[in-house]
């Protein structure tokens, strides 16, 4: 047990940013309306669930590895403006890159093979929640690059 402990304190600390998102999450799409609600709350409550799939994956994982996963839950920040779906979205964003950090650094102290595919798994799940967060906030300047590109082509 003592060679996965590091492990599991990381994945302890998973599971509470896991808990917290699917709190933050649920309770986003409980705050929107009008349009935000047509088009953003099957995002948050899907969120939510994905969430707590992932606090049970990695719970049991703990168990498997000799551990005791923990029931904590990580502080929950509530928007300065209930309204602005813009603040939600980035309080998402914040969420979903601090797990790829977190989930990245279990992946540098797993010592278990089978663990470190799943571990694997989630950044790359974790890590498309990050760019389609970021494509929904305007992050993403695709438009812009290849309209360069076509404009160097025509100019060619």
């Amino acid at each position: 047990m003592a060679e996965n402990d590091e492990l599991i304190g990381i994945l302890n600390e998973a599971i509470s940013l896991e808990y917290l998102a699917a709190i933050q999450y649920n309770h986003h799409s409980m705050l929107l309306t009008g349009q935000n609600k047509l088009l953003y709350e099957e995002l948050f409550k899907n969120s939510a669930q994905e969430a707590l799939g992932h606090a049970k994956m990695w719970g049991d994982r703990i168990v498997y590895l000799g551990g005791a996963p923990k029931a904590q839950v990580a502080e929950i920040r509530q928007p300065k403006d209930v309204n602005d779906i813009a603040e939600m979205l980035e309080m998402a964003l914040d969420v979903e890159k601090k797990a790829v950090e977190i989930y990245s650094r279990a992946h540098k102290v797993c010592k278990h093979e089978p663990t470190l595919y799943m571990l694997e798994n989630q950044i790359l799940d974790e890590d498309k929640d990050v760019e389609e967060l970021q494509k929904l906030l305007g992050k993403v300047n695709i438009a812009q690059a290849a309209s360069r590109d076509s404009k160097k082509l025509h100019a060619a």
